[in-house]
């Protein structure tokens, strides 16, 4: 039941990574790009995301192409130890990133996956040395020979299937993704920025604030949001809250440094890891789930002259 509960559980995880139409798409709410650098703040293998951040893409595919051929190895019994120990590592890693900071701990499940994996490949090596034990003591040295040959000849077809297999599910997988998110749409290339951003006067006479670009108002409707990267905040969300009411803060919920989404239906920032809901229209103050304060505000302004939304951070 272990075995069958672990190998159905990484097969999905992988597939609905690939699935997901943000996930390997900049800008976007899941983007794996933008959740690296939100796990990176405050882990203890904070150097080997760092390195991850550079290449998110080819990090979401590996990593989701991994939990594939994990699952079916494990399912298939395929190389066992091995498998199992590439569970363990995965988790582990999870563990130290992304649901480090969750409190308390055990709302965060990377650690009760670690320690599944754990013991079934406790539980693999032992029953490995029982069966060399065993062969040792009652069969010949011939025999032996024999079914180390026969073993390995068999696990290397099996792991060729494994590997054809692994890339097939991750091919239908993200040929069937959906569309992308709009809440989140590509950030606004930022201008170069002084270390004390202040007012700038055209030669009208009009004076433009200076900051990152966020978007037109006219263009984003009321209760609508978009997605940028704040240079101060890194992954944030704008809401309009009203015809000329606007409202930004960073996506990284402070409970376990998910990136929350917006709800537009219900005028929430959600956060998919545990539930913790914020309000925009209050300061993104926590009004459910686990968070212990608000999200942190970004400040903007809204350029009069021009309908621009600026971040000022």
């Amino acid at each position: 039941m272990l075995r069958a509960f672990l190998g159905v559980t990484f097969l999905y995880a992988g597939i609905q990574k690939l699935a997901d139409p943000n996930f390997l798409h900049k800008g976007t709410p899941d983007y794996i790009g933008a959740q690296l650098q939100a796990f990176a703040h405050g882990s203890p293998i904070r150097s080997l995301l760092s390195i991850a951040v550079h290449v998110p893409v080819l990090t979401g595919v590996v990593v989701a192409l991994t939990e594939i051929a994990v699952g079916l190895g494990t399912l298939a019994g395929i190389a066992p130890i091995a498998f199992a120990a590439a569970g363990f590592s995965i988790n582990l890693i999870l563990f130290l990133s992304a649901t480090w900071h969750v409190n308390p701990y055990f709302l965060g499940s990377d650690s009760i996956y670690a320690v599944a994996w754990g013991a079934y490949l406790i539980g693999l090596v032992e029953a490995r040395r029982r069966a060399v034990r065993s062969l040792q003591k009652w069969g010949t040295r011939r025999q032996r020979a024999a079914a180390a040959d026969e073993i390995g000849r068999r696990e290397f077809i099996r792991g060729g299937l494994l590997a054809i297999a692994t890339l097939w599910l991750g091919a239908m997988a993200f040929g069937f993704e959906g569309r992308e998110s709009a809440v989140a749409d590509p950030p606004l290339a930022s201008p170069p920025r002084s270390s004390a951003p202040t007012p700038s006067e055209s030669s009208s006479g009009i004076t433009h604030p200076i900051g990152t670009p966020i978007a037109q108002l006219d263009k984003l409707p009321i209760g609508g949001a978009v997605g940028f990267d704040d240079p101060a905040q890194g992954p944030s969300v704008l809401v309009r809250l009203g015809r000329d009411r606007v409202a930004a803060f960073s996506r990284t919920c402070t409970h376990a440094g998910c990136l929350v989404d917006y709800d537009q239906a219900a005028g929430l920032l959600v956060c998919p890891c545990h539930g913790a809901e914020f309000d925009p229209a209050h300061g993104a103050e926590v009004v459910a789930g686990p968070a212990p304060t608000p999200l942190p505000e970004v400040p903007v302004v809204i350029d009069r002259s021009t309908g621009r939304v600026v971040a000022t951070s």
